[in-house]
């Protein structure tokens, strides 16, 4: 009798069963199989403590493992900023207005409060301000956005006699409207006015208020020559 019917024949049938089950489901058997029976019963605590594919793994090889260097993680560039650019206008002028420019920008602040447009005075409404800080703006005297610093700036040459008080918060007004951009960029748009009136008389008073100061040589005469 060889080895193998040897075993088959000291196999009890309970076991014979299961390996022919196992063999059945498509179970693969490797290596030994540990078979505990308990009696009715009692208690008991199965644990696997490790389970192995192949040959297991020796000692010093799981240490070498553990103890192997990490791989150095690639650096990540850093992001692009999404910080807007700072402006390259200046908060404040680089030197303070020359008294010179000082009076002539009064007269022609005073010189603008007699205009007419129609029966009317041509500046009459304080919104009508927001038009002489866009001028001063795109001329150079004040900085863009900076309504602090323009505050300043228009008091120290304000005339005596105005036809409606200057108010910091009214110029403020301007960042939303189309006044905002450069004169020259100007454009009527019907969704934003409902009349044509309004944005004409605007313009009206950032043209005349530019001529003025055309005339008295202030356009060309930047406030830091």
């Amino acid at each position: 009798m060889n080895k193998q019917q040897n075993e088959e024949k000291n196999t009890p049938d309970v076991f014979k069963s299961l390996l022919e089950e196992l063999n059945q489901a498509g179970y693969k058997l490797s290596g030994n199989i540990v078979v505990n029976i308990y009696r009715s019963g009692s208690q008991h605590v199965d644990r696997v403590e490790n389970q192995y594919i192949g040959i297991r793994p020796t000692k010093a090889a799981t240490k070498d493992k553990a103890t192997a260097p990490k791989t150095a993680t690639k650096a990540k560039p850093p992001k692009a900023s999404t910080k807007p650019k700072a402006s390259t206008n200046p908060k404040h002028p680089a030197a303070p207005l020359p008294d010179s420019l000082r009076s002539q920008l009064r007269e022609c602040l005073a010189l603008l409060m007699q205009e007419r447009f129609g029966s009317e005075p041509l500046l009459n409404r304080q919104s009508h301000w927001q038009a002489v800080y866009r001028i001063l703006v795109d001329k150079g005297y004040c900085a863009d956005s900076d309504f602090n610093g323009f505050d300043s700036f228009i008091r120290g040459v304000m005339p005596e006699v105005v036809n409606k008080p200057y108010t910091k918060g009214s110029v403020k007004m301007i960042s939303q409207t189309p006044f905002v951009r450069p004169f020259g960029e100007w454009k009527f748009d019907p969704l934003i006015f409902k009349t044509r009136k309004p944005f004409e008389r605007m313009v009206a008073v950032a043209s005349r208020f530019l001529t003025l100061m055309d005339e008295h040589g202030l356009v060309k005469k930047r406030p830091n020559s």
